[in-house]
């Protein structure tokens, strides 16, 4: 498609990963990688540093927090590949589970 005065369009950038359409209600202006509701109850982290919880399920998505280790989190839902969502009183982002236990 051709812009004003016949000049080409720029295409929008692209959003980030794990992102499914705009939100203008989050920080991220996008709406959260949806989640399977199978997962809940409490985890707590394991690493022997503190862990990135990240905006997408996924190793490229942006850190939102850092939480310190031993940290109790409740689950929220779940993502393919080992990707729990987390948070305290609501979902915050995505840890793998292999930095929680049980």
């Amino acid at each position: 498609p051709r812009g004003p005065a016949g000049a080409p369009r720029r295409p929008p950038p692209p959003r980030p990963a794990g992102c499914r359409r705009p939100d203008p209600r989050s920080p991220w202006g996008v709406a959260p990688w949806p989640a399977r509701a199978a997962a809940s109850g409490t985890v707590t982290t394991t690493s022997a540093h503190p862990v990135n919880v990240r905006s997408s399920p996924a190793g490229g998505g942006a850190v939102v927090r850092v939480v310190p280790r031993a940290s109790l989190l409740r689950v929220f839902g779940e993502a393919p590949g080992g990707w729990l969502q987390v948070g305290e009183e609501q979902p915050i982002g995505w840890l793998h589970r292999s930095m929680l236990e049980r």
